[in-house]
């Protein structure tokens, strides 16, 4: 019997990376695997990669004036959906419905999902198990998103709007959006020291890692370098990479250090003035571009900060939202890394601090904690398989 494997991500390479081994897994094993991602970069990456794609093609948009601004700082799962547009009601019911509609037609027997709560809420609504590949951040068992200060008061809250399309659709009521990505089984691709949790629902399996074919359009420098990824150029909070690539090119420009940027976007015009001969442009990193650097300046996402750990290489990390911050703090309590707040540091004080984790012992404490995370038994990609075949099988069993 071949199964059929729905996964439902987000948006951004970022979930495309850490789910892609487990879509291989349950490949090669003899099942059929589709995707639905908001992303259409990703969406062709993951259709290159022989996957069929289905389109989320539901013309219902949030209206304006109830969409707050997009912002850099979102203190839990309810702002952030308030910037997405869940706080209009319509909207809200179509972005669920359409998703049940979509999986009532493909009718997967197991469901995986990336920070997709409609996708877990269609799973829910249909019976079909589901697994969530999530940060701890974004489960209610988790470390809280922001952690670090209290909310403000008087948030926008989208939770009773979508708990009034959740009981029309028959689904019980929640107190937050963070328990809508809570699935039949929960899984962390991550290790302790950077996803804490208080609870027993839900399993890390350690880093998850995509790895890239080992071709390079140029050599691996002689001399040492910095690599630098900046994520998206332009995300949901803004021209993030860009502000990024800004700060480290000025603060590089016509310097002896060598800086390898690693992007697949082309950088904008407004940064030509701080091209230089010793900043070069790749499309991607290997792990030999990762290995070989001095340092890696990058924007916090979970899995650079992962790939960071499990190559032994300090950071020093330029947050680009409130999620980014969360990883960069949780690795810096780790002594491996710094982190910078965006638009709170001079080009002198970025230096500085670049030169400060070269000169000290984050690479030593660094290699450590590597040492430490290979010497556990996580299981990776094939635990989640292993784990999700038992939950179709349970299911099976239960139906019969």
């Amino acid at each position: 019997m071949t199964y059929r494997i729905f996964m439902g991500l987000s948006g951004g390479m970022g979930p495309v990376m850490r789910c892609m081994p487990i879509a291989e897994e349950f490949r090669t094993r003899g099942c059929e695997v589709t995707f639905s991602i908001y992303d259409s970069q990703a969406a062709a990456y993951i259709r290159a990669q022989g996957y069929m794609v289905l389109d989320d093609d539901d013309p219902t948009m949030p209206a304006r004036e109830n969409i707050i601004p997009p912002a850099s700082i979102f203190y839990h799962l309810d702002h952030y959906y308030a910037q997405m547009g869940l706080l209009d009601e319509t909207f809200a019911e179509a972005f669920f419905r359409h998703r049940i509609r979509m999986l009532e037609q493909y009718r997967p027997h197991l469901i995986v999902a990336d920070m997709s709560p409609h996708t877990l809420v269609a799973a829910a609504h249909l019976g079909i198990p589901s697994v969530s590949i999530t940060q701890s951040c974004f489960i209610p068992e988790g470390k809280p998103l922001c952690f670090w200060v209290d909310a403000p008061r008087n948030l926008p809250r989208v939770t009773p709007v979508v708990n009034r399309v959740l009981r029309r659709i028959g689904q019980p009521a929640i107190t937050c959006m963070e328990e809508l990505n809570v699935g039949t089984l929960n899984i962390i691709p991550g290790i302790p020291e950077t996803d804490p949790v208080t609870g027993e629902t839900v399993r890390h399996v350690g880093p998850i890692e995509t790895r890239h074919p080992e071709r390079e359009l140029l050599g691996v420098p002689d001399e040492p370098y910095i690599l630098v990824y900046p994520g998206r150029l332009q995300d949901s909070s803004g021209q993030s990479g860009e502000r990024l690539l800004e700060a480290v090119m000025e603060a590089y420009h016509n310097r002896p250090e060598c800086i390898i940027i690693a992007n697949r976007d082309l950088l904008p015009a407004h940064l030509d003035p701080l091209r230089s001969d010793n900043i070069l442009h790749i499309p991607y990193f290997t792990d030999r571009w990762l290995n070989g650097c001095r340092l890696f300046i990058h924007h916090g996402g979970h899995g650079s900060c992962l790939s960071a750990v499990m190559h032994g290489v300090p950071s020093l990390i330029i947050p680009t939202h409130t999620e980014r911050e969360f990883n960069a703090r949780m690795l810096t309590d780790q002594g491996v890394c710094e982190y910078m707040i965006p638009g709170t540091f001079t080009i002198k004080h970025l230096m500085d601090l670049a030169s400060h984790i070269m000169a000290d012992d984050y690479r030593e404490r660094a290699r450590l904690l590597r040492s430490e995370v290979k010497h556990r038994y996580y299981g990776g990609a094939a635990e989640v398989y292993s784990r999700s075949m038992a939950l179709i099988h349970t299911a099976k069993d239960v139906s019969t």
